[in-house]
């Protein structure tokens, strides 16, 4: 796989590993085409790319956060995303393994954002064929924090939760 060189892409922090699983023996991931190897020592991960000859090339930032190592390819403009729940207490995290995507963080959230698929989709859990309105919701600009919102988002949901017993209208931020 060829490295991209979108900036947006590049400009990214992505969840790389488990911290749980990075010990001493090097563990290799790729990331936007990019070769990577994690490793623990005396306690500290680092994260490195990989050269074309096999050895260790340059050393990449890294964060440790909501149990996960994540690092960057390039030069955020600010800090990885804040998930404020992960530091509640009755919080109960629970690790299910990565998931290949052959698809940029970007491209996800953007397919998150995209409510008309989930009737087709995601058919009797988050939508329905008898319900496949997207209802009028609020889009801005908030300069503020540099981010794109869209608020009042309501979607029918026949089933938001494997605890639900009935359909709800969802409400998305």
């Amino acid at each position: 796989m060829t490295r991209t060189t979108d900036r947006a892409a590049l400009d990214q922090w992505y969840c790389v590993d488990d911290l749980d699983d990075i010990g001493p023996s090097p563990r290799t991931t790729e990331l936007l085409g990019e070769e990577i190897v994690l490793h623990r020592t005396n306690g500290t991960v680092t994260c490195t790319t990989v050269s074309k000859d096999g050895t260790p090339g340059t050393e990449l930032p890294l964060k440790e956060r909501y149990g996960y190592a994540w690092t960057t390819l390039g030069a955020p403009s600010r800090d990885m995303l804040d998930i404020p729940e992960a530091a509640e207490s009755d919080r109960r995290p629970v690790k299910c393994g990565p998931v290949l995507v052959r698809a940029s963080g970007l491209r996800i959230v953007e397919n998150f954002l995209d409510m008309a698929h989930f009737p087709f989709v995601h058919t009797n859990i988050l939508g329905s064929e008898h319900d496949t309105e997207v209802r009028d919701y609020v889009a801005e600009i908030r300069r503020d924090v540099d981010e794109v919102w869209a608020t009042n988002c309501k979607f029918y949901q026949p089933r938001a939760s494997m605890a639900a017993s009935e359909g709800i209208i969802a409400d998305y931020i």
